[in-house]
């Protein structure tokens, strides 16, 4: 991981011409809509590569990756591409991929086509079950204030980076965000990692709970390269038997040191960037700079709206309890004299049911609550669940039995239960993984 000196950004492709089969370097991404795939979509052009997208959404005219040259596929013109790249989200079925394969291309998922990039240029993987786009956006930013100009892939937008990925110089490492989900992470062949922490989650791949994750972190942890290192954050278990390469546990920081962000959680991510930032020779000035002035990636604790009465209206993607209660810890912390209106929407039926003994706890900060029903997304038809369910444990809390709480099926009427409850400068805090995103930006 040791960077010896800057580089200046390289005007080659970097190493994908390895990538390139009989059709040259050409690719197809399938459901290029997606923060991932477009972030992917960045670093094949930007290494030269003639690239094709396909969404079902569609591409605004104004989309930047029409600017940078993405070609939105015609299904009516011949295609031949060495590569279809899918995400996770569309089937191995759908025909825009078949047409593909039928022309000879190879096909892969987002996650193996990482994986393929992983075997050509070091990867610094970024993994944990919570702060993986937090962690990988701020080591990439502390990185290139410094100078040191890596590639990069986060999974949401960093306002002060140029874009959520870029290909920069080849010689240096590529800044991975790294996902457990699905075992996607298998694919990978990291250089190093550095390893936030582990935790019960997504149900649906995991069934079997903690000990099934873990057994996955392992597996995902054997794949690095022998002579790689493992960083490993202030809340990781030790898995150093997993790996087979280097593992080495973080320095804490200062009782003093200047942190950007709020909260417990990113005190403690902070101790994990600041490690990773020394191991490419960052004098502690920079990595001071760094830790003091990171402002968070989109939708982690982002203002995005301000009420007639004065209300700030927050966005957040917290949706399992963990994170739901760190981020109604950092809230307190960045505005300890306002009240905080909550509007949380719960995530997957399946994870609902998983952890749902923990979601009353990590709501107990809230000075109102209003539940939006749970967003159902790659849940069984069969599995029946209501956010209703959650009201008695709520009303069980000491914290929370006196409060204003309501529960909604519909957003508009959520919107107008808020509206009554709204007082000057509070705070609305709307958190999850679904379209509670949309609820907070149209709120006036």
């Amino acid at each position: 991981m040791k960077v010896q000196e800057v580089m200046p950004p390289s005007t080659t492709n970097g190493g994908l011409e390895a990538l390139a089969g009989t059709a040259g370097a050409t690719i197809l991404l399938v459901g290029a809509g997606g923060c991932g795939m477009r972030g992917l979509a960045k670093l094949f052009l930007q290494a030269g590569w003639t690239v094709f997208g396909q969404d079902t959404r569609g591409f605004a005219e104004n989309d930047v990756l029409l600017q940078d040259g993405l070609k939105p596929l015609d299904p009516k013109q011949p295609l031949n591409v060495s590569w279809v790249v899918r995400s996770a989200a569309v089937p191995a079925a759908d025909i825009h991929v078949s047409r593909a394969i039928a022309g000879g291309a190879q096909s892969a998922l987002y996650s193996d086509m990482l994986g393929e990039i992983s075997k050509i240029r070091p990867v610094l993987a970024i993994a944990g079950s919570h702060g993986k786009t937090t962690c990988t956006g701020w080591i990439a930013y502390g990185l290139r204030e410094a100078g040191i100009h890596v590639g990069y892939l986060v999974g949401a937008d960093v306002p002060q980076l140029p874009s959520s990925a870029d290909w920069g110089n080849p010689a240096l490492p590529l800044i991975l965000e790294s996902c457990e989900y699905a075992r996607s992470f298998h694919a990978l062949h990291p250089a190093d990692v550095a390893l936030i922490n582990v935790d019960a989650e997504h149900p649906d791949t995991y069934p079997g709970g903690l000990e099934e994750v873990i057994e996955a972190f392992g597996v995902f942890l054997s794949n690095m390269r022998p002579s790689g290192t493992v960083l490993a954050g202030p809340e990781t278990p030790d898995l150093a038997h997993f790996c087979s390469g280097n593992w080495q546990d973080t320095p804490s920081l200062p009782d003093d040191q200047v942190i950007g962000l709020h909260g417990a959680h990113n005190r403690r991510n902070a101790v994990l960037v600041a490690a990773v930032l020394r191991t490419f020779n960052l004098p502690d000035v920079a990595v001071d700079h760094a830790l003091a002035t990171y402002t968070g990636a989109a939708r982690r604790l982002e203002v995005v709206g301000q009420l007639e009465n004065g209300a700030t209206v927050v966005s957040d993607y917290a949706h399992h309890p963990v994170e739901v209660s760190a981020t109604l810890q950092a809230t307190r912390e960045r505005w300890p004299d306002k009240r905080m209106l909550v509007v949380f929407q719960p995530h997957q039926a399946q994870r609902f049911h998983a952890y749902r003994d923990q979601f009353a706890p990590s709501l107990d900060l809230a000075d109102a609550l209003l539940l939006l029903e749970i967003y159902r997304a790659r849940d069984p038809e069969e599995l029946q669940a209501s956010v209703e369910e959650l009201v008695p444990e709520l009303r069980a809390r000491p914290g929370l039995k006196d409060r204003p709480l309501s529960t909604v099926q519909d957003q508009a009427e959520g919107r107008k239960i808020l509206a009554s409850w709204l007082q000057p400068d509070d705070i609305v805090l709307c958190l999850g993984a679904g379209d509670v995103d949309a609820f907070a930006r149209n709120l006036r």
